[in-house]
């Protein structure tokens, strides 16, 4: 399946444009990735506005901040403009959600899930602004036990640290999505879709133990960041470390282990391949190693041979 070029598609604001055509330039511009989506017209005079498409992967990224109105989907707007599409919404500050006769208060920092094809109000506070990031997913690109399942993700990303740790994914690849990292941003947006696909079949107990192919899967997501270790990973996950190396001794590994592995096959990878032309102290880095030292003696003792050699 081919896919767009990963990057910039649209950068964009409000502010300056007369009362009435601020709005409509705002709803104009994102009506590709907010398909058939409305906000409410507000009841002042301005819409001031500032608003980001990407394209990253598969997947397409908006970020927005805009006054505290709501936002509606309803069913003339299905009939208008169809579109089956799973969105991804997230923000820092709590927002609502309706679909499926059900309402969400989300927290946070948190994430959930809602189809396009249906009908869903957003909710805000009217009394401060919403800053919303939005991954929108081609439906076939989830597999299908995750489109079955989207129904009950909801209640799940609701009640449990499911939401959390989806919502510190999204906001990582929206980080790198704004930094202009291409590559970075398209691989993060498969992780994310590996990440929901991984939640699709988790059990949906939330005192069940944490699955460590979840952990996996947001694992690699952070591998570029040195900072990342147990603690770290127990933070996203809000668990204890001993939570996340119970999951990993189920499956006869440990974390820091398999951690140390993933960064070094990177790297590995990364030397044979498009980092031919980067110096092994970059390579190091971009692998999750604070220090070349350190990097040129973990790989060594994994594959016999020096970072140099293996160019």
């Amino acid at each position: 399946m081919g896919e767009t070029p990963s990057g910039v598609r649209v950068r964009g604001t409000t502010r300056g444009l007369a009362p009435g055509d601020d709005y409509d330039h705002f709803c104009d511009s994102l009506a590709s990735v907010y398909v058939g989506v409305q906000p409410r017209r507000p009841a002042l005079d301005r819409f001031d506005a500032d608003f980001s498409l990407y394209r990253a992967g598969p997947t397409d990224i908006g970020v927005i901040s805009t006054p505290g109105v709501n936002a509606r989907r309803d069913r003339g707007s299905i009939a208008r403009m169809p579109d089956d599409a799973v969105f991804i919404n997230h923000s820092l500050k709590p927002w609502g959600l309706s679909q499926r006769g059900r309402t969400w208060d989300v927290a946070a920092r948190s994430a959930t899930v809602l189809e396009n094809a249906l009908p869903f109000d957003v909710l805000t506070d009217k009394r401060r602004r919403l800053d919303l990031v939005t991954v929108r997913i081609p439906r076939d690109q989830l597999a299908p036990r995750t489109l079955r399942e989207l129904p009950s993700l909801g209640d799940r990303l609701a009640r449990t640290p499911l939401g959390a740790q989806l919502g510190a994914q999204v906001g990582l690849l929206a980080h790198a999505a704004k930094a202009d990292l291409t590559r970075v941003a398209a691989s993060m947006s498969r992780s994310v879709i590996e990440l929901l696909d991984a939640f699709a079949v988790d059990d949906p107990d939330p005192a069940a133990p944490v699955r460590a192919d979840a952990l996996r899967t947001y694992a690699r997501s952070r591998l570029g960041d040195p900072h990342f270790d147990l603690a770290a990973m127990a933070r996203a996950f809000g668990c204890t470390p001993r939570t996340i190396q119970n999951a990993f001794a189920r499956d006869g590994d440990t974390f820091s282990g398999w951690l140390r592995a993933e960064r070094l096959d990177r790297a590995r990878e990364e030397l044979g391949g498009a980092g031919r032309g980067r110096s092994l102290a970059a390579i190091s880095r971009s692998s999750g190693f604070a220090d070349t030292g350190t990097f040129h003696r973990a790989y060594r003792e994994r594959f016999g041979t020096t970072p140099g050699a293996d160019r």
